[in-house]
């Protein structure tokens, strides 16, 4: 997949639902690496302290996905009123002719991840990468065009150093261990939950410009059908991404055990996430809003893997009706 999918990143959808009237069907949604990746981790919050039930949404239940593909093609089939994507695969279906609306932003900006090296080694900034072996996750995963927008912030060319693929964020830090890398890229849970084995080079949003890392989707048949239950699914996460802001602690304690990690280090990820970062001084998480300047700068970083995007009209692709007036935005 493209951008986002080194994460694994970067699909989620839930499973067809309705807006709940009184006898409405209580259902599980489904979001692509929950228990994983901190793209979930609001959807947690908003089932577990019921926010969902205050917009009138019955949820039983959270299922993890691994994203990519059969969530966008769920969404398309019709078996998935909402999802959240990484934006070059939802330009892609576009193009494709897939009538799809973006309306909400969720993950505004890669703060989740960033690259680490190993405790002894004699790189203390990224003007040290000459020469270097730098991994990235899969080829045309964000990671890959990450990794080239660092060698760029750091004044070098790609092949000033070398990058090397390593199939995920585990079989790096491993290579890394053994010496077969000297800079690896990790994501959050993770890096969090094994700090004490590395030493951090850099965050992502310490040296590059904000980069959308996920978006609120639907199909212009469900905006249509089911207005309400979309406004509902923004709202409820919305609360939740305020409350994670408000009250970290008692965030990371709803959402610990569902992704295997303990509570201060949950706390300490929603921390990180909260930080306002980059030039635009937003944090990972967004109520909902979007912020065109980071799809522009995503679209940007294709270039990079040789893929040239063209440009793209937003205003055809968004629609923010479904947010609250406060959050919309001028496109």
């Amino acid at each position: 997949m493209n951008l986002r999918n080194a994460l694994g990143a970067g699909l989620m959808a839930t499973a067809d639902l309705a807006l709940a009237a009184p006898a409405a069907k209580a259902v599980d949604i489904e979001i692509s690496n929950y228990g994983v990746g901190t793209n979930g981790m609001p959807y947690g919050v908003a089932w577990k302290k019921g926010f969902f039930k205050e917009v009138g949404i019955d949820i039983t239940g959270i299922r993890s996905s691994p994203g990519g593909a059969p969530t966008i093609r769920n969404l398309l089939a019709g078996s998935l009123p909402y999802a959240e994507a990484g934006l070059t695969a939802i330009v892609a279906a576009n193009r494709g002719g897939a009538d799809i609306k973006i309306i909400g932003g969720t993950t505004n900006q890669t703060a989740e991840l960033g690259w680490v090296v190993r405790l002894d080694s004699d790189i203390k900034t990224i003007k040290d990468l000459k020469g270097k072996k730098l991994g990235f996750t899969n080829p045309n995963s964000t990671t890959h065009s990450l990794v080239l927008m660092l060698l760029e912030a750091a004044g070098l060319k790609p092949t000033d150093a070398t990058t090397i693929p390593t199939g995920g964020f585990g079989p790096g830090l491993a290579a890394l261990e053994h010496k077969e890398l000297d800079v690896a890229p990790f994501a959050e849970p993770l890096y969090s939950a094994n700090k004490q084995k590395y030493r951090l080079l850099v965050w992502s949003t310490d040296v590059l410009p904000a980069l959308v890392d996920t978006l609120a989707i639907t199909t212009a048949r469900t905006a249509k059908e089911k207005p309400d239950f979309l406004k509902g699914m923004l709202k409820a996460r919305r609360k939740a991404v305020e409350f994670m802001a408000a009250k970290p602690r008692e965030a990371a304690e709803t959402i610990a055990a569902d992704y295997k990690i303990s509570v201060d280090v949950a706390e300490a990820v929603i921390k990180q996430m909260m930080k306002p970062a980059t030039s635009l001084k937003i944090p990972h998480w967004g109520p909902g809003n979007i912020y065109v300047e980071t799809l522009d700068n995503l679209m940007k970083a294709q270039k990079l893997l040789g893929h040239d995007v063209g440009k793209v009209d937003w205003s055809t692709m968004i629609d923010q009706s479904f947010l609250p007036e406060d959050l919309r935005r001028k496109i």
